[in-house]
């Protein structure tokens, strides 16, 4: 008898472990990054997260995370899933993100091949494996351009390119909209 009531026990307590629905997971962390909710994402996370860049790889804990995310979220982001595949613990991912900073050096949204491995439920690690039509040479010249101008018009926001504080990002949205606006003047004084 004890055995058969053990059994019950088991069963009815959950004994069928859930299946984790990774796709869900990744639909939810993109749909943090696009509302700006840096609880809900970091909820999504193991106690640390790896973030790997072709070779760079930085890991943080959840609120070692928070510069970063603050950083990023300054530019507006809109990220979106064009492509998902799951693979074991791994999802590979075809993202599409857009945001004032990519449209200034980039001039169209910035695609990336991404692999996300899932452990226990929660993301351990998001791994941007290979830019798809990344224009180094349009993002290159425009970034020196930008640098340039920067240095010589307005000094006081110099250094904005390496500073990926929340402040940083102000700096360089900053740099984008001065120069946009200084080289609208100067085209219409063209113009004229």
């Amino acid at each position: 008898m004890a055995p058969l009531i053990l059994m019950v026990i088991f069963l009815s307590c959950g004994g069928n472990p859930k299946q984790v629905d990774k796709i869900t997971i990744a639909e939810n962390y993109i749909h943090a990054l696009n509302a700006s909710d840096f609880e809900q994402l970091v909820g999504l996370f193991q106690d640390s997260i790896r973030f790997n860049e072709m070779e760079y790889i930085r890991t943080f804990d959840k609120e070692g995370y928070r510069d970063l995310f603050q950083w990023d979220s300054v530019f507006n982001p809109k990220y979106e899933i064009l492509d998902i595949k799951e693979e074991g613990e791994n999802l590979h991912l075809t993202i599409s993100k857009e945001c004032e900073r990519m449209r200034f050096l980039h001039e169209a949204p910035f695609l990336s091949s991404e692999v996300m491995n899932i452990k226990e439920g929660k993301i351990y690690s998001v791994a941007i494996v290979e830019y798809v039509d990344f224009n180094d040479s349009l993002w290159s010249a425009k970034r020196a351009q930008l640098v340039e101008w920067t240095e010589k018009n307005h000094p006081e926001l110099d250094g904005f390119l390496y500073d990926q504080t929340k402040e940083g990002a102000i700096k360089f949205q900053k740099a984008i909209q001065l120069f946009e606006n200084n080289n609208d003047s100067l085209n219409l004084e063209m113009k004229n």
